[in-house]
């Protein structure tokens, strides 16, 4: 089964055979669309297992704080708990890249980063 949900700025597909999570950000980003990312990623699993993330932001600019950041990827990482986690720019991200890493540290998540979606999604199959 494969599940999406789309609104203007973040883009949900859920692979559940797989258990592969797709979260695609567009536009400025700001702190209630990473709120959103999360409603509709809880959609899109249904409470189904998650073993792998590829956060896409390559068509994306951050319009959020660095708490705000903390906030969502912490509350995310304890609803689902996946193995892997790729983020995947079009330029470098140091400091979301960076946050993303320590947050997910705790919750024993590799996080890697990439500039080809196609690597990204090699390296996280490699974990499914």
């Amino acid at each position: 089964m494969d599940a999406s949900t789309h609104s203007k700025a973040v883009k949900v597909r859920f692979e559940a055979d797989a258990g592969l999570l797709t979260l695609s950000f567009q536009g400025a980003v700001n702190r209630a669309d990473l709120d959103l990312a999360r409603e509709k990623l809880h959609q899109a699993t249904d409470g189904r297992a998650v073993s792998a993330v590829i956060l896409d932001v390559r068509q994306s600019t951050p319009a959020y704080s660095p708490a705000d950041l903390i906030e969502a990827v912490e509350q995310t990482l304890e609803d689902i708990a996946p193995k892997r986690c790729a983020f995947v720019s079009g330029q470098a991200r140091t400091e979301a890249l960076m946050l993303i890493e320590t947050v997910s540290f705790p919750y024993a998540v590799r996080v890697q980063a990439f500039f080809d979606i196609d690597a990204a999604h090699d390296w996280v199959s490699a974990a499914l």
